[in-house]
């Protein structure tokens, strides 16, 4: 599947899978957060690992004020229902009005990228960290690559699942390292 998914970042096109039975289309879908995970984690890890070679203090993801601040029922209903929905709707929705257009990789690469560069407001630091700002971000940036091609192949519905299965596993990461 990352293969797939591969082939199809590096030359974007509007071409949906058609007559996939729904089995086929899960599995795809699982494949694909599976590897949105992988590629997550590892970017994560690598940015660690930089900002402490490098000495850098990244401050608080805003996440962390967010738990503290706010109910749980409220963290859930924005994070893993509101958020995807609204951010697919805003990122990944539009890229059908572009699917007959040449232009249809330079948007579907414009979603990912500002898709990526929406989430720098979560760093407390972001200011003084432009200059990271590939790094922070790239772990967005690769799920809008995810994001985009499920979007594309099996539709809006599954880039929205996949986006609230991602911050619904993340809320659940939080939440319980938040009660040890």
């Amino acid at each position: 599947m990352l293969r797939h998914v591969w082939r199809f970042v590096r030359k974007p096109s509007y071409v949906p899978y058609s007559n996939l039975h729904l089995k086929l289309k899960w599995r795809i879908f699982l494949n694909v957060l599976g590897w949105n995970f992988a590629f997550g984690i590892g970017l994560a890890l690598f940015l660690n690992s930089l900002a402490t070679f490098l000495n850098i203090d990244i401050g608080d993801h805003k996440t962390e004020d967010f738990f503290e601040n706010y109910s749980s029922i409220t963290i859930f209903f924005l994070m893993v229902l509101i958020a995807p929905i609204v951010e697919e709707l805003i990122f990944r929705g539009p890229l059908i009005f572009f699917k007959s257009s040449s232009y249809f990789p330079w948007i579907y690469y414009f979603s990912c990228l500002l898709f990526g560069l929406v989430h720098l407001g979560n760093f407390d630091n972001a200011n003084d960290l432009l200059w990271l700002t590939p790094v922070l971000v790239a772990p967005q940036i690769v799920m809008g690559f995810f994001l985009g091609f499920l979007r594309v192949r099996l539709g809006l519905r599954y880039a929205v699942l996949m986006h609230m299965s991602h911050n619904g596993i993340i809320f659940l990461l939080i939440s319980s390292s938040e009660l040890l």
